[in-house]
């Protein structure tokens, strides 16, 4: 039991420090849920971040703000993921909490990173957004110059027109209004998919099947998508704000339980036609070039939120199958 916590642990703990590796890092903590249970899982996360707390104190240059929030981040992400793959630890205080659907863990889980996100990023970074603005001015001056083709007259308006201060603003308002949360989802569904996936290649058999071909979102989705969207019109009419963030990231949230809804009914009905292993592979590559291809993934993810409220009405899989999340 402990050789594999252990292990798991470290691979997440070297993964964070490797770069573009660290956006695998959770995917060790998931695998030992999958393949080894709950109670590994668990063991695996506590002994993930006393290393993640050894190491930060050990080689991080910075202050103590910079050690406090790499060890924020690192624990509330590796809880949040442990949690939504484990569910509740062994130990738990409290025997007679309730089990939480994986689905509900997913949204807990993903709302407490948003906010830490957020409320470190105002904190530690003073200034908050303002504090990258060095880093953005480069960028912003290249795509200026790329725009502008040569043209005097065209690069003069663009430089009054997209400053580094509107840029930041854009990013803050983006961010604030469900960019984060979206940020959130997607790293944590992504690393639990990832998880099952290395179950399955280095491990026949594992606890759950991870399969999104049976995930239906809740009933009442539609109602709250509806809402949202009442809302911001509401907060944007009366000049709200508060009311217009919380309504943008009710309405993220939903469109997201729609867009997975949507990718199960397409791999439901792939899983129906008999397919080799080798084309089954093909199509995951292609399902990734798809998503992280500009404008393509728009159209993509377009079809699949639309297919995932269309089914709340006409129901797309004829043999509903146990729900996977």
């Amino acid at each position: 039991m402990l050789v594999p916590a252990l292990i798991c642990a470290g691979i997440c703990v070297v993964l964070m420090r490797l770069g573009l590796f660290s956006l695998f890092f959770l995917v060790p903590l998931g695998f030992s849920a999958v393949v080894y249970g709950a109670t590994v899982a668990w063991i695996a996360f506590v002994m993930a971040v006393l290393g993640n707390g050894v190491l930060t104190v050990a080689l991080s240059p910075g202050g103590l703000a910079g050690v406090g929030l790499d060890l924020l981040y690192f624990t509330v992400l590796a809880k949040g993921f442990t949690w939504i793959m484990a569910g509740n630890p062994p130990w738990d205080a409290i025997p007679a909490l309730p089990s939480v659907r994986t689905l509900f863990r997913l949204v807990i889980a993903s709302v407490a990173v948003a906010i830490m996100f957020l409320a470190t990023t105002y904190w530690f970074g003073r200034d908050g957004f303002s504090a990258f603005a060095p880093r953005i001015d480069p960028l912003v001056s290249a795509y200026i110059n790329s725009m502008a083709g040569g043209d005097a007259v065209r690069q003069s308006f663009l430089e009054q027109t997209l400053t580094t201060e509107r840029v930041i603003e854009m990013v803050v308002a983006i961010t604030i209004r469900g960019g984060a949360l979206f940020s959130s989802v997607f790293l944590l569904f992504f690393s639990r998919q990832m998880a099952f996936l290395m179950a399955r290649l280095f491990r026949r058999k594992g606890n759950g099947t991870g399969d999104l071909s049976g995930f239906f979102a809740p009933r009442r989705t539609i109602l709250f998508l509806s809402f949202g969207l009442l809302a911001i019109l509401f907060g944007r009419t009366l000049s709200l704000q508060v009311v217009e963030i919380a309504a943008w990231n009710l309405l993220v949230m939903c469109a997201l339980m729609f867009l997975a809804q949507g990718g199960g009914v397409v791999l439901f009905n792939l899983a129906r036609k008999p397919m080799p292993l080798l084309l089954r592979m093909l199509l995951g590559v292609l399902f990734a070039i798809v998503v992280f291809s500009p404008g393509i993934n728009a159209v993509a993810l377009g079809v699949l939120l639309a297919l995932g409220i269309v089914e709340n009405w006409f129901p797309m899989r004829t043999v509903k199958p146990p729900q996977g999340m």
